[in-house]
């Protein structure tokens, strides 16, 4: 690197050096990103396949399905290993696996409006609840509504 620019000729020199020096960072930066994606591209391989035989989410999201909400994200991974270490602790690896694949499904029903509506409903239980008979009785003082007291 030069420490002083004094001519026009000199900046020009610099430029196309600093160009030269950009072309090969960006060639050397390219090999490295080939490089990288050669070594993910025979897991990415797999994991596609894999996701092509357990149903792929993007054909039923074409189809006009929502996309799922985190509550659904979180009950797809969260009831499979609930049932798997609660219920069915000592099955074996077939039945564990229908378990997965059975609860899985049923957690797509869930979510969000279906959680909310269940709070809500459980909400008003207890509000129902803890409400005091005694406070939605109508008093009677005598005195007849329709009566022409002046």
């Amino acid at each position: 690197m030069k420490s002083r620019i004094e001519t026009t000729e000199d900046l020009h020199a610099e430029i196309l050096r600093l160009k030269l020096l950009r072309y090969h960072q960006e060639a050397a930066i390219e090999q490295d990103i080939k490089g990288i994606t050669d070594k993910f591209r025979i897991p990415a391989l797999l994991l596609h396949r894999i996701q092509g035989w357990f149903g792929d989410n993007s054909a039923t999201h074409a189809k006009g399905e929502p996309e799922h909400d985190w509550v659904t994200n979180a009950f797809r991974i969260g009831l499979p290993v609930l049932l798997n270490k609660m219920v069915f602790g000592r099955a074996g690896f077939f039945i564990k696996s229908l378990v997965a694949l059975a609860s899985q499904k049923a957690a797509t029903n869930v979510n969000k409006d279906v959680v909310t509506h269940w709070i809500d409903k459980a909400a008003d239980w207890i509000r129902g609840a803890s409400k005091n008979p005694k406070s939605n009785k109508n008093f009677d003082y005598g005195i007849p509504p329709d009566s022409e007291t002046y």
